[in-house]
Order: structure tokens, then C-alpha cells, then sequence
């Protein structure tokens, strides 16, 4: 079939045009497409999406790592004598337990949220503890400090009364019992026994047995109940909690420091340039609030590093508005009061070791090193995904001790903020999810620049074709075959 040089010249200026209008259709239409790609792809919007599977049983090893303060001079400290000298700690572990999250009773609702509760499994590995869940732990009561804490602003007679029934039942000041009775297993407590069936107003525990992680175990309940964003109608929603137990407010704290906000910490929108995260947590009835510090690299994909900073324990000391995060007592900079999240217990959270906490705390004690390193919070975030790269969690559990008259026990104490453990989690993105990562990640860079290449070729050609017209006519000359077969 021939073709003549204004055959040929057209065919080029053609097929310039296409690539041109192609490239520049791309380019338009490219972002589009890739919202669309990342809503099916991130968004819980149904059951169907990969984000779901990953949200529903999350595929990343994590392990928690208990450390438990031992108090090694506690026998120095009878019950209703003046103290004379500090507490001394040891720390033991840590004491390491595989865990898992997966989502059950899931509903979704009509304003593009989810309702869910969250099942948290815990699985000894010996391998990586230092010690033995048959350690003994010497520590506070716990039992006998929540009752004088709920006690302690009544009357005289009512902490008289309350004494007569701590002297009677002999409770001690401090309780020692292995490390599986304290943490998931529990123990049995007289106090706790007596108490539950009196139904004394103002006490109600409502467990049988005590330990930190008692009933925790796979309990469906216990975290409570979530409402979430799915990111199906706007993925920078994806993950953020709208209420917790059907309520927009934690009861625990007043005012904005009992606003339900921030993701959970596993599921989060893209974050681009954001300066600061939030991660509401059940285990404080509240959020915590970490900032941008620095990046992260891990399988050749770079992340955000949100960390934690003196203002994140802060309790009005040097932020006021931060104030409401200690209702009821006005303590330094670096613990916050979680007693109405862990039913009426005087329980603070902290760093680990009174890290960034005021210089009181870690003076009124020995035996406590705060390590930057190993005493931090701080989350690596893919900032186009919202993928997590990297966890590593560490908070503090203590226990405020204090004077409290009327109460034998507790009359002659230092007030102190006692450290019972702390924990930290740690998981890390898995190299196979780091590669369906990476393709959502370059997919943009993939789109744009295929279109710039598709312009640029069909720029090129339409340069070349101008090159040719303008040193030949349009029609060409009267001596010009067309191009047959025979030339070939």
C-alpha cells in the first residue's frame, strides 16, 4: 500500500496530536485516578478493600515488654511508722508476651463511620524474658490505696470506719506475689473479697480477682466500644475515633482533655506535613498528642517521626490549658492523673522511669534511670499512606501515695509518686508489606511520569514533522513516489 510524503507527513502530525492530547489527559486525570486507587485501596469503605484485611487482624508482629518495680527495701516501712528514708526499686524484665489485635462486632453506619470493639491476645514467649513469671514483686497494695483514695476527702468517722476494717482484716501496706498474679492471671485479695460484698458506696471494682491485666486477655469489652471514620468519603478522616462507649467525651477528664479524638494508633490517614498526631488511648480515657521529630527508612520507604515531648504528661505546670488532664490535685510537670479511668485507683501515667517528668518525682526515689533512648514514645508514619513503619510505645504506670488522716497506714507516709511498671510495644512494618506499600507510593510518580514522557514524545515528533514542512513543501515535489511495497 503506498503512501505518499503528505501521507506520511499527516500520519506524524496525527500521531503527535494523539500523544500530545493522551499526555495532557493523563496529567489531568492522573491525581483523580489515584484518589480512586487509595480510597479502594486505604479506605475502610467495605469489607472488600485491603485495607480492611490488614485493619480487621493486623498483620504486624507486636510484642509488649512488661518491666515490674520491685521495691527492695519495703520491709524498712511499717505500717503507721514515720519514714525515714526512701523507696528503693529494682527493676525486673522485661517479661515479653506476643500480641494480636483483631476487630469484632463490626457495624458500619450511614455517616461513613464504623463501630467496632477491639480483642487484644497476649502470649507468653519465654525466649525473649529476662526472669521468670514466678519472680516475686514486693509493691503498693492497690486495693488498700483505692479505698483510702476514695475515702480520703470524707469524713472523719467514715476514715475512721474505713481504718477499723483495714486493722481488721490486717491489710498491710504492701503485697508481694509473682509476676503472672500481677499482671494476667490476678489474685485473690481479702480486702477486694470484703468490699464486694459489703457494696460499700463509692467502691465498686468490678473484678473478683486483682492484677494490671486481669480480664484483659482476650476480652472483647474491655477496651470499650469505638466509632471511627472509614475514609470512604474523605480518606484524610481514615481512622480518626469519633466517640468511645456511643459518647463524643471521655468521663475521666473535663473540658477539652476529655475530647474523644486522634486514631488508635494503627490506622491513620495520610498524614503529608502534619505537625502533630493524636492517639486516643483506653488504657489512659484520653488522648496523647505526639509531635513531628525527624524521619525514618526502612526497605527503602521514608517516614515521619512523631515523638513525644515534655508537653505530652504536661498537667498545667508549664501549659495551662493542659490542666484539665489533673482534675482534683495539682501536681509538677510529667505524670497524668488516670485514677477515674482505672476506677477510683490513685494511678498516674508517665514515661517510663519519670523520663521529661519533673526532677521531684525521680529524687523522692531510688533506683530509677530515665534513658532517652530506651524510655521514649514515638511513631514512624508514611506520610503519603498513613502507613505505620514503625511503633515503639513506652508509658508508665505509678501509684501516688500520700497522707491521709484517719487512716493508721497512711498518716505517717512521704508523699510520693510510687512506680509500680511500665511497658513498652514495639512492631515494625514487614518487608511484604513493604512492598504493596512502595507500589501505592511511586504509583503517583508512575502516572506523571508516563504522561510527561507521552507529551515529551509527541512533542518531539511534532518538532520533527515541523522540521520536515519546513524544508520541504506540504505536497512535495512533482517527482516524489509514494512510498510501495518495492522500497521496502
Amino acid at each position: 500500500m503506498a503512501c505518499s510524503k503528505k501521507c506520511q507527513k499527516v500520519t506524524l502530525f496525527s500521531i503527535s496530536a494523539i500523544l500530545l492530547i493522551f499526555g495532557l489527559v493523563l496529567v489531568l486525570t492522573w491525581q483523580g485516578i489515584i484518589n480512586s486507587i487509595v480510597k479502594t485501596e486505604l479506605s475502610l469503605e467495605n469489607e472488600n478493600t485491603q485495607q480492611f484485611k490488614f485493619w480487621k487482624e493486623t498483620p504486624i508482629p507486636m510484642y509488649l515488654e512488661i518491666y515490674l518495680f520491685n521495691w527492695t527495701n519495703a520491709a524498712d516501712f511499717e505500717d503507721g511508722k514515720p519514714w525515714t528514708r526512701k523507696p528503693i526499686f529494682k527493676e525486673l524484665g522485661p517479661y515479653t508476651f506476643k500480641e494480636h489485635h483483631s476487630r469484632v462486632n463490626i457495624k458500619y453506619n450511614d455517616n461513613y463511620t464504623v463501630n467496632f470493639n477491639t480483642i487484644r491476645t497476649w502470649h507468653f514467649v519465654p525466649e525473649k524474658t529476662m526472669g521468670s513469671l514466678d519472680d516475686n514483686i514486693t509493691t503498693l497494695n492497690a486495693i488498700a490505696l483505692t479505698v483510702g483514695n476514695i475515702v480520703k476527702h470524707k469524713s472523719l468517722l467514715v476514715r475512721r470506719g474505713v481504718n477499723f476494717l483495714l486493722e481488721e482484716k490486717q491489710i498491710k501496706l504492701t503485697v508481694t506475689k509473682t509476676v503472672r498474679e500481677f499482671l494476667f492471671e490476678g489474685y485473690n485479695d481479702t480486702l477486694l473479697n470484703f468490699l464486694k460484698k459489703i457494696h460499700l458506696k463509692g467502691i465498686d471494682i468490678p473484678f473478683d480477682k486483682f492484677g494490671w491485666f486481669y480480664n484483659r486477655n482476650g476480652s472483647a469489652t474491655y477496651d470499650g466500644n469505638f466509632t471511627m471514620f472509614t475514609g470512604a468519603d474523605d480518606i484524610d478522616k481514615l481512622g480518626i475515633i469519633t466517640r468511645w462507649n456511643q459518647s463524643p467525651k471521655s468521663p475521666a477528664y473535663p473540658g477539652f482533655c476529655g475530647m474523644v479524638n486522634g486514631t488508635s494508633g494503627e490506622l491513620w490517614y495520610p498524614l503529608k506535613d502534619s505537625k502533630k498526631i493524636s492517639i486516643f488511648t483506653a488504657d489512659t480515657c484520653s488522648s496523647l498528642n505526639l509531635e513531628a521529630n525527624g524521619s525514618y527508612s526502612t526497605f527503602g520507604i521514608e517516614g515521619n517521626v512523631y515523638a513525644q515531648t515534655e508537653r505530652l504528661f504536661d498537667n498545667g505546670t508549664k501549659y495551662p490549658e493542659m490542666a484539665c488532664f489533673s482534675p482534683g490535685i495539682s501536681l509538677p510537670t510529667g505524670v497524668r492523673n488516670v485514677s477515674q479511668c482505672k476506677f477510683g485507683a490513685p494511678a498516674f501515667m508517665s514515661m517510663p522511669h519519670f523520663y521529661m517528668a519533673d526532677s521531684s518525682y525521680l529524687e523522692a526515689v531510688d533506683g530509677l534511670k530515665p534513658d532517652p533512648s530506651k524510655h521514649n514514645f514515638y511513631l514512624a508514619l508514611e506520610p503519603n499512606t498513613g502507613l505505620p513503619l514503625k511503633v515503639h510505645a513506652s508509658l508508665q504506670v505509678s501509684l501516688y501515695l500520700e497522707k491521709i488522716k484517719g487512716i493508721s497506714m497512711f498518716e505517717n507516709v512521704q508523699t510520693t509518686m510510687m512506680p509500680v511498671l511500665w511497658f513498652h510495644q514495639d512492631a515494625a512494618i514487614t518487608e511484604n508489606l513493604a512492598g504493596l506499600a512502595k507500589t501505592l507510593i511511586i504509583l503517583p510518580n508512575i502516572g506523571m511520569y508516563t504522561a510527561y514522557g507521552v507529551i515529551g514524545l509527541g512533542f518531539l515528533l511534532c518538532v520533527i514533522g515541523s522540521f520536515i514542512t519546513a524544508r520541504n513543501n506540504w505536497r512535495g515535489t512533482e517527482d516524489e513516489e509514494p512510498l510501495t511495497q518495492n522500497h521496502l
